[in-house]
């Protein structure tokens, strides 16, 4: 089992935006591992306290068809310096390989380190 981790940002805090930057940051990562659907096991979303109008997991049931997946959603505590308006994830893979993080958008700047 590995674990696959991902950001990205949102430019406001609506249900539209929410949906637009979750399903193209799973799909960003599903491309760059080569990621099977039915070998995910679980995905683990967390937001900064300022996502408030929709739960990402919500669009992977909805638009990307993850009824078998377990979902679960986590609201990140307030800090001072961190990054606005941000998505993350964590999804468990049933596989072992060595995994492409992705960060997109402005998330970029929580992982320089592991490039585009």
């Amino acid at each position: 089992m590995i674990g696959i981790r991902g950001a990205t940002t949102i430019d406001r805090d609506t249900s539209e935006e929410i949906e637009k930057a979750t399903v193209e940051l799973m799909k960003e990562i599903m491309l760059r591992n080569d990621l099977k659907k039915e070998k995910i096991v679980s995905v683990l979303f967390s937001a900064t306290e300022d996502v408030r109008s929709a739960y990402p997991g919500r669009f992977l049931r909805d638009a990307m068809d993850f009824s078998d997946v377990a979902i679960l959603h986590f609201q990140e505590m307030y800090v001072t310096e961190s990054l606005n308006l941000c998505i993350r994830v964590l999804i468990h893979y049933d596989d072992c390989f060595k995994p492409h993080h992705v960060y997109l958008h402005a998330a970029k700047k929580l992982r320089p380190d592991l490039g585009s």
